[in-house]
């Protein structure tokens, strides 16, 4: 198919593209017929694809455990580039990053969203390198360890910003709704 029919020609991204500008294959077509700002988030197997209206519809999919090898997800925060077309099979495919959806990645959303949800730590909090100490005197004292345990596993996402916005895409409430367009 002709690429230009799909994209406009302020398009920029051709150097993601191994074969060149002028053609696309039906599945590179239809990846880049959806504008960047209006992706919904994606799971996608080998027989479906799956929209949702939020990351955070989204988080018990991928707090459940690793991605298998027949799922990829795509899941956009900053709604700037075409992110369908960099999905992997047992990725979480985001903005600027492919990332292998693995079991130390479930149970570090886990802990974001107990983080939020039980432990009532903010977006602001949760960014810092430690926990504050109001939020641990809210807690008992029998907390704690896993309060500093779950907060110290988080750094590596908070070093990479297209993780730490999947994090809080995937941990925000959801929208009032269907959660499945």
């Amino acid at each position: 198919m002709t690429s230009a029919r799909i994209i406009s020609e302020k398009f920029t991204g051709f150097d993601g593209w191994p074969f060149g500008s002028r053609r696309l294959c039906v599945p590179c077509a239809w990846a880049y017929t959806r504008q960047p700002t209006t992706q919904p988030a994606l799971l996608i197997t080998a027989t479906t694809v799956t929209e949702y209206s939020s990351g955070a519809a989204l988080a018990d999919v991928l707090a459940d455990g690793p991605l298998s090898s027949t799922r990829a997800v795509v899941l956009p925060t900053a709604r700037r580039r075409h992110i369908l077309p960099t999905a992997q099979w047992g990725h979480l495919a985001t903005d600027g990053l492919v990332v292998p959806w693995d079991a130390a990645a479930a149970a570090r959303l886990t802990d974001v969203a107990w983080l939020r949800t039980t432990v009532g730590a903010t977006w602001p909090q949760l960014s810092r390198p430690a926990p504050p100490s109001r939020l641990l005197r809210t807690q008992s004292a029998e907390h704690w360890p896993r309060v500093v345990t779950a907060w110290t596993a988080l750094q590596t996402w908070r070093i990479a910003p297209p993780l730490w916005a999947v994090a809080r895409s995937l941990t925000n409430p959801p929208a009032t709704g269907a959660e499945h367009l």
